[in-house]
């Protein structure tokens, strides 16, 4: 800290740092607020259009299929009756069913439906008695699935995929069946529906279009391929050849692509300037037609506008606001502080009887109320008798409210709690916080283990953390997998001591979820990495090209003030020295960055630079063995490795006292050993055991699906043993 700051009065302090720490979060709540509405924007209105655009889709092929249906519907009725009128007449005549389905064929076979749609009939053992081509008529096709389906429904629609003789692709074809019981007859109106075109009447769909608004003047329409515009609020024929402010065909590049999206500017009729839209399409093949929903950009950043102007408006009220708190805030800390040192220097003196006014709840208030309390207890130091009994009296009544508060505090945590018996492992009670975690109801819970619940996912973790607090008589911030009542696996931590409750042992246990929180620092570390990439790539692409370039520059400038004899010829000299060092440590930074990726060097060399700069930069000896057989890592196991041999090495340089350290790095066929030694002192047994270092390597392990330790050496030091098998 400069030593200007430092010797600033405190009300100087207090000002400067609560205005600039307001400035630096609004600043930066704002800007944050700023672009994640606009990503929510961005991102609401793609959705948008692009479900438009699906419901058009899906609104055109459904009255399509409606129109195919009912049209084929109404054909295949219509020759059952033909095929009831010729029996009847023929029976009522004498002849034969042979004439009369000779005559039935003649008429079945003179129809045809589309371009290339016909009528066939079908028996139910399989055989088609009537079909336009000859090859296939008196033909058995009980090995075509969908003819079993005709002889099983014997009345309704279907749709399947045929490929004709000749044809080098199947094609979607469509049928409607009429059952003629007399004859045995199926009669079946078929065609493609790619035939079927001219049966959709965009009517039917015009209104529902149109009605889609985006905005407040988007909208949809639909063209064909050809340009020529099918549905559209205002416009009529073809747009092939329409452009934007810039140029752009757009249509033509609808056309083409047929299925995406685009940003064009257009200008409606009646307006004065060009606005930039966004559509999204899609084409509908069976009908040559793409749908496009449309949105104007200034329409949906609209809001991003009343934003910036509020957020200006805010800073600035803010800033006046900060700056009156602040006088009043550095008034209202002195004055108390001023008073409480007279105070303080009076009973240094020896005037016990001193007091200080008690007339805020704050630190400084707090303060002085110590103060008293203190001053009052040197008075009453020798205190009789009956003061003492008081005090027990009190003491009892404490230890009353105690045992209430314990019971409050139980129920009333934001920690999930539960009490079991420590002999059978049966829940005793749990609070409201427990449940809602878990999602159990406590009459589930009550007289039941936790392992019986299958509470715990891996079901021996409950067995092992009992050994564990049996022997240790309490557990602190354990991690553990659990799964809620609806078989959910969560992430929590688990603290448990060994009490003494209604005269026998007991849990007392509290957990938190941290599900979400591992989430986000998973989502830390990703970032992390990213960013260390990049910086190590600038370093090495950027920084290191342009300083090798101002040491060539140098050189020439060194050569040149050679040739004319200058004295300053020696400063150059120092200049690009000194420039070659910067080259090495940049090189030696993104290396540190980006050891993997970075130039394709391998891991091993990796590992043996981190040894070499652990004792060229802490004077520690670090011995660095590598063995390996078989195949090469991929890069994302090679660079998890170095990071968690990079944060142990570093940890026992910085933390452990050692004077050697030891990294060994074994792969073979079966697996992959890494392991960090080191002589120094160790980790102490009351230090947190899951920081944020070893949370880190716990977590590329995982990510690896190896295993990790940290444990002491016995002789001194600590090690960090990894393994995975392969």
């Amino acid at each position: 800290m400069p030593q200007f700051f430092r010797n600033l009065p405190i009300r100087s302090k207090l000002m400067l740092g609560y205005t600039l720490i307001f400035i630096i979060a609004t600043m930066a709540g704002g800007t944050t607020v700023y672009f994640r509405v606009k990503t929510t924007i961005e991102a609401n209105i793609e959705s948008e259009l692009k479900n438009a655009t699906e419901t058009i889709l899906n609104m055109v092929e459904t009255a399509a299929a409606t129109s195919i249906k009912n049209h084929l519907r109404a054909v295949a009725e219509n020759n059952r009756q033909i095929l009831a009128g010729i029996h009847k007449t023929i029976t009522a005549e004498g002849r034969s069913r042979d004439e009369a389905q000779a005559a039935a064929r003649q008429i079945l076979l003179s129809q045809t439906i589309g371009k290339t749609g016909y009528i066939y009939c079908v028996r139910s053992d399989g055989m088609a008695p009537v079909h336009p081509r000859p090859g296939v008529a008196g033909g058995y096709f009980l090995d075509q699935d969908f003819i079993r389906d005709m002889i099983r429904m014997k009345q309704g629609y279907i749709e399947y995929e045929w490929k004709n003789p000749g044809e080098d692709r199947e094609r979607a074809k469509a049928l409607y069946m009429d059952y003629f019981e007399p004859w045995d007859w199926i009669v079946c109106a078929s065609s493609y529906r790619e035939e079927f075109r001219e049966l959709v009447k965009v009517s039917d769909f015009r209104d529902s279009i149109l009605a889609l608004t985006f905005g407040k003047t988007g909208y949809a329409y639909v063209l064909n391929t050809k340009g020529n515009l099918i549905v559209h609020p205002s416009l009529k024929g073809n747009y092939q050849d329409a452009q934007g402010r810039d140029g752009h065909y757009f249509i033509r590049d609808i056309c083409r692509l047929k299925n995406g999206s685009l940003v064009y500017s257009w200008k409606n009729p009646g307006e004065k300037n060009y606005r930039k839209k966004i559509v999204f399409f899609n084409l509908i093949p069976e009908f040559d037609w793409i749908v496009v929903c449309s949105s104007y950009l200034d329409e949906i950043y609209a809001p991003l506008d009343t934003i910036r102007t509020i957020l200006f408006l805010t800073v600035c009220l803010i800033l006046g606001l900060v700056f009156m708190t602040s006088l009043w805030i550095t008034g209202s800390v002195i004055r108390p502080l001023n008073r409480l040192m007279n105070r303080f220097s009076l009973g240094a003196a020896g005037d016990l009887t001193v007091r200080m006014k008690v007339d805020s709840k704050d630190e400084i208030g707090r303060l002085a109320a110590y103060f008293n309390k203190f001053m009052e207890t040197l008075e009453i130091y020798h205190s009789d008798l009956n003061t003492k009994i008081e005090n027990q009296k009190q003491t009892e009544q404490a230890l009353r409210l105690s045992e209430e508060m314990f019971s409050k505090a139980f129920r009333c945590s934001p920690s999930g709690m539960f009490i079991a018996s420590l002999k059978s492992g049966k829940v005793m009670n749990v609070n409201h916080s427990f449940l809602n975690f878990t999602g159990y109801d406590r009459s589930g819970v009550m007289g039941n283990t936790l392992v019986d619940l299958g509470f715990f996912t891996t079901r021996s973790d409950g067995p092992k953390l009992m050994k564990q607090l049996t022997e240790n008589r309490h557990l602190n911030n354990e991690e553990i997998r659990f799964s809620t009542a609806e078989n959910t696996s969560r992430t929590g931590i688990l603290s448990a001591e060994i009490v003494e409750l209604w005269g026998e042992p007991c849990i007392l246990a509290a957990m938190e979820d941290l599900t979400e929180s591992r989430r986000l620092e998973r989502e830390i570390l990703h970032v992390s990495e990213r960013e260390r990439q990049k910086i190590a790539m600038d370093l090495h692409d950027d920084l290191g090209p342009q300083l090798m370039g101002i040491e060539v520059m140098t050189k020439i400038l060194m050569e040149k003030l050679g040739e004319k004899k200058i004295e300053e010829q020696k400063d150059a000299l120092k200049i690009q020295v000194l420039i070659l060092d910067a080259i090495a440590k940049t090189r030696q930074l993104s290396r540190g960055l980006s050891p993997i990726s970075l130039c394709g060097r391998s891991l091993d060399s990796a590992l043996g630079e981190l040894s070499a700069y652990i004792h060229e930069i802490f004077g520690i000896e670090c011995t660095f063995r590598y063995e390996a057989e078989g195949p090469l890592l991929d890069e994302t196991l090679a660079t998890h490795l170095y990071y968690i041999a990079h944060e142990a090495v570093h940890n026992a340089a910085r933390h452990s006292g050692a004077a050697n350290i030891f990294m060994d790095l074994t792969m073979g066929g079966h697996g992959i050993r890494l392991s960090v030694k080191d002589n120094g002192t160790g980790m102490a047994d009351n230090l947190p055991s899951k920081g944020m270092g070893l949370k880190i390597m716990n977590y590329r392990a995982d990510r690896m699906g190896a295993a990790i330790t940290v444990s002491n050496i016995p002789e001194g030091g600590l090690k960090v043993m990894l393994y995975m098998n392969l």
